[in-house]
């Protein structure tokens, strides 16, 4: 009897470290209203971080695709997918501005529950040339949502007889829906400014810009027992700076962000440097240029990110991985996520505000 007791602690043991853990997991993104969508390469997927980033770049039109896998070691893996596709409206017909305009589609899959998230946003920029070497921009973006979760197979506290974990034990949990819709609203504004050639054998290109944005203004409801959680409006103060080093073909690109959210508060810092393989020819285009980023970030009290980038004319891969530093690594043994980032930008040189690092000459 003894042993047999001691063994159904132990079984105990085990199912309530599960369940606490999907708990944990599972209050992070049903009562914790401070969780948010985020990305660590978060100056390749500009429409999250900033509605006002619509259309700020140097091009016509730009095209880019998120992917995010995160928590692998931990749970069923958090999986998170987004596409936007953004441009300039009349771009170099108004002499002093544009309209910039875009759409970012998201999907996130979190956990055992296979929570999901599918949205869709609307950006609409005012872009403002200020100088002939400074832009400002302002940004609204509406967007549409559907959160969803699969509760079964999920297994609770309640479903241990004792002995075992017995699926035909009533879990006494109830969900007033597996899915609802909502509307989502944000704002941002962003100071942009540009001097030199990014690509030349002067590499003398400074550049630099200031941002700030608020989501979720109106504070969605995100509860599925019909009660009135809301989604905290979350707040952003970004800031980029690049740099090129005269005469050499090295440039470092030094950025951080900031975000509060309710009780929540996110710091990323650090710098990705940029060597030039080879510069693109100025007048006929016969030649393409091509660069090699590599660094990393710092996310406060939470992990290391280690990212590299390839840069081949227009399309940029992004590369980066999370190292976790938090008070989750004895089980995530370190593991945090891989992120993958592939972005095209159509037509280039079109006399307008770039984006930060990723582009050509401002002022040819």
């Amino acid at each position: 009897m003894e042993i047999m007791y001691i063994c159904s602690i132990v079984i105990q043991i085990s199912y309530m470290k599960k369940y606490f853990l999907f708990i944990f997991l599972l209050s992070i993104l049903l009562v914790g209203r401070a969780q948010d969508l985020h990305f660590s390469q978060y100056l390749n997927s500009p429409l999250t971080l900033n509605p006002a980033s619509a259309g700020v770049f140097d091009g016509t039109m730009r095209a880019i695709a998120n992917y995010k896998t995160q928590w692998h070691q931990v749970t069923t893996p958090f999986k998170t997918y987004a596409f936007s596709f953004d441009g300039g409206l009349l771009k170099g017909k108004w002499r002093n501005g544009y309209i910039g305009a875009g759409i970012t589609i998201i999907k996130d899959i979190a956990g055992d529950s296979k929570m999901g998230t599918t949205q869709a946003n609307l950006s609409l920029s005012s872009v403002l040339k200020v100088s002939e070497r400074t832009h400002l921009s302002a940004g609204i973006q509406a967007g549409l949502g559907q959160r969803s979760i699969t509760v079964a197979g999920l297994q609770w506290d309640s479903q241990y007889n004792g002995f075992y974990y017995d699926s035909g034990v009533a879990s006494n949990e109830q969900f007033a829906s597996s899915n609802f819709v909502f509307q989502d609203y944000s704002v941002g504004a962003l100071y942009s400014y540009q001097k030199g050639e990014m690509y030349s054998t002067a590499n003398d290109a400074t550049s630099a810009q200031i941002g700030i944005a608020a989501f979720h203004l109106n504070k969605p409801s995100m509860s599925f027992a019909g009660g009135s959680d809301r989604l905290y409006s979350k707040y952003v103060v970004h800031g980029n700076l690049y740099k090129g080093l005269k005469n050499t073909n090295i440039s470092v690109l030094p950025t951080a962000v900031v975000y509060l959210q309710g009780k929540s508060k996110e710091i990323l810092a650090g710098m990705l440097v940029k060597y030039n393989l080879q510069d693109a020819s100025k007048y006929t285009g016969n030649i393409k240029a091509s660069a090699v980023f590599l660094g990393g970030y710092y996310r406060f009290g939470d992990a290391l990110v280690i990212c590299s980038q390839l840069e081949l004319d227009k399309c940029l891969l992004g590369l980066s991985y999370d190292v976790n530093m938090s008070g989750l690594t004895t089980v995530s043994k370190g593991l945090g996520g891989l992120e993958v980032s592939l972005r095209y930008i159509f037509n280039t040189n079109t006399g307008n505000i770039s984006k930060m690092g990723h582009s050509k000459n401002l002022n040819k």
